[in-house]
């Protein structure tokens, strides 16, 4: 199987983010991986890419909704300031079970999908077939 090349994640859990490790790593489904825990600090990453000329973007960015930083929907405005082009694929990453959440992420251009947390292998899977389908 084609592996994604980059995926970035995004979520000031660091458990959350030490699990996303290890099933990215047993998945074996990306070639690389970086983690933020800081969404200041991952937009701070986006915008040294800006400035690029030819930057290697993510295939995908999974981007925690509830933050106390800043929060996802915070992050994907100065996100889309950016204006990265083309924009990675953008998976909003949630616990939570509200209706409003799913309906915003569904109304917003740059998310692709909203996935409940944690993720899986399964999940990783079905993301990178779905993925390669996309022109």
């Amino acid at each position: 199987m084609e592996k994604f090349r980059l995926l970035v994640f995004i979520d000031d859990d660091k458990p959350t983010n030490v699990f996303h490790k290890i099933i990215t790593k047993k998945a074996d489904i990306t070639e690389e991986s970086l983690f933020f825990s800081s969404p200041i600090e991952a937009l701070n990453y986006f915008e040294e890419l800006s400035k690029l000329d030819n930057p290697t973007l993510p295939d995908a960015i999974f981007l925690d909704i509830n933050m106390p930083e800043i929060t996802g929907w915070e992050f994907l405005d100065k996100y889309a300031d950016l204006d990265i082009f083309p924009s990675p694929v953008i998976v909003m990453l949630t616990t939570s079970l509200l209706n409003k959440d799913h309906q915003k992420a569904q109304s917003m251009e740059l998310v692709y999908k909203l996935i409940n947390k944690p993720l899986s292998k399964e999940v990783l899977y079905s993301l990178h077939s779905e993925l390669k389908k996309l022109p």
